[in-house]
C-alpha cells in the first residue's frame, strides 16, 4: 500500500476550470502547472437546521483506489492532502490540458434520451442500466460495455450509491475529428421513430458527439459515497454488536441506476440482472477481476490508510470502531457477490 499525504498549501487555485458532482471541490495547479483536484468531506443541510458533516468521506475515495488497484481495476488515484488548513482528498487530473478532454457519459444519455434531464428530480428515473446500455449502442460505445458492469459490480463492493451521470466519463481527443462522421445510426432512428422528436438543437448535440475521437475509458473516479461514510460513530458501534443490523444494510444498498419499475435497483439485483442478461463466457470474464480479492491484504489497507496522516491532523484518522465496520462491510458484500455469481 503506498498514501500519500501531500501538502497543497501553497498551490494557486484555479478559476478558470470547472468540476461537476455535488462535492466541493477545488481545482490546484502545482509548481510544474499540473492541475489537481482538491475534495473535502461533504457537509450538507439536515433537519432542524442541524448540519450533516460527513468528517471520514474523503478516506472513503481514498480505500477505494487502494482496494480497486489490488483488484487490478483501472481506478484514479487519491492521496490525503491539505489545502488552507482544510483535510481532504486529492487526485490529479485525469486528462493532458493541450491534447485531451473528459467527455461525461451522461452527454450522451440525455442526447439519446432527452426525456432524462438529471436537473428534475421527477426525471431521474429515467436514468437506467438500459439506458445506459441504448446509448452505449446508438454511438458504437459497446466495447467499453464491460468497463461499466465492472464498475458497477465495484460500486456493489464498496457501497457506493452515487455514480450519478457524470460519474463516469471517457477520454477523448480536445479537437473534434476531421474525419467523416457516421450519421446513418441518427438517420435511422429519425426515419424509424416518427414519435422521436429530433430538433435542430439535438441533432447538432449529437453531430458533435460523433466527431469526438474517444481515446479510452477513464479511470472509475468520484467513489466516496461508500463504504458506510455516513454512519454515526454511535450506528457504528450498534452495527458491529448486531449482524442482522449490518447485513440489513449492505442489502439495502441500492445503485444510482434505476429499474424497469423506475425506482433504484439494489446493488446485488443488479449483478443478478449482468448474470441472467450477459453471455454466461463474456460474465466470467467480466467478474474475473474479483479473484484478485486478498482479505489479508484489503485488512492490511484498512488497518494503516491513515499512517500517513502527521499527527496534528489525528482529528481526521479514521476510529478503530469505523476501521473495523468498513472491513467487514467489504467482506461481507464481496461475499454476497461471490455467492451470486457462483450460484
Amino acid at each position: 500500500m503506498d498514501v500519500k499525504f501531500i501538502d497543497a498549501s501553497s498551490w494557486q487555485e484555479t478559476f478558470w476550470f470547472q468540476s461537476g458532482g455535488t462535492r466541493e471541490k477545488h481545482i490546484l495547479q502545482d509548481e510544474n502547472d499540473d492541475l489537481w483536484f482538491f475534495k473535502r468531506s461533504e457537509r450538507k443541510a439536515g433537519k432542524n437546521n442541524q448540519e450533516k458533516y460527513y468528517k471520514d468521506e474523503f478516506w472513503s475515495e481514498i480505500i477505494a483506489y487502494q482496494i480497486g488497484t489490488l483488484l487490478k481495476l483501472n481506478v484514479l488515484r487519491y492521496d490525503v492532502a491539505t489545502s488552507k488548513g482544510e483535510i481532504g482528498c486529492i487526485s490529479r487530473s485525469m486528462i493532458k490540458r493541450d491534447n485531451e478532454q473528459l467527455v461525461e457519459v451522461g452527454r450522451y444519455m440525455v442526447t439519446f434520451n432527452p426525456q432524462f434531464i438529471p436537473e428534475k428530480n421527477e426525471t431521474r428515473n429515467e436514468y437506467t442500466y438500459q439506458l445506459l446500455e441504448n446509448t452505449l449502442q446508438h454511438f458504437a460505445l459497446g466495447k467499453y460495455k464491460r468497463d461499466f458492469i465492472q464498475t458497477l459490480i465495484f460500486d456493489a463492493l464498496i457501497g457506493n450509491s452515487d455514480r450519478h451521470q457524470e460519474n463516469w466519463a471517457f477520454i477523448s481527443d480536445s479537437f473534434n475529428s476531421e474525419e467523416d462522421v457516421d450519421i446513418e445510426p441518427m438517420l435511422a432512428r429519425i426515419q424509424k421513430e416518427g414519435d422521436f422528436k429530433y430538433n435542430e438543437a439535438l441533432i447538432n448535440r449529437e453531430f458533435e458527439l460523433r466527431k469526438l475521437n474517444i481515446r479510452e475509458m477513464a479511470p472509475i473516479y468520484d467513489s466516496g459515497s461508500s463504504l458506510g461514510r455516513e454512519l454515526t460513530e454511535d450506528k457504528i458501534n450498534k452495527m458491529l454488536k448486531d449482524n442482522q443490523m449490518m447485513e440489513a444494510y449492505i442489502r439495502r444498498g441500492t445503485s444510482e441506476l434505476h429499474g424497469g419499475d423506475k425506482r433504484k435497483i439494489q446493488h446485488f439485483d443488479l449483478i443478478r440482472q449482468f448474470k441472467q442478461s450477459v453471455d454466461k463466457d463474456e460474465f466470467e470474464r467480466t467478474t474475473v477481476f474479483l479473484n484478485n480479492w486478498d482479505l489479508q491484504k484489503v485488512d492490511e489497507i484498512i488497518n494503516n490508510i491513515d499512517n500517513v496522516l502527521p499527527e496534528k491532523h489525528s482529528f481526521y484518522k479514521l476510529s478503530a470502531s469505523r476501521k473495523e465496520l468498513i472491513l467487514k462491510l467489504l467482506t461481507l458484500r464481496y461475499k454476497t457477490i461471490t455467492t451470486i455469481i457462483n450460484e
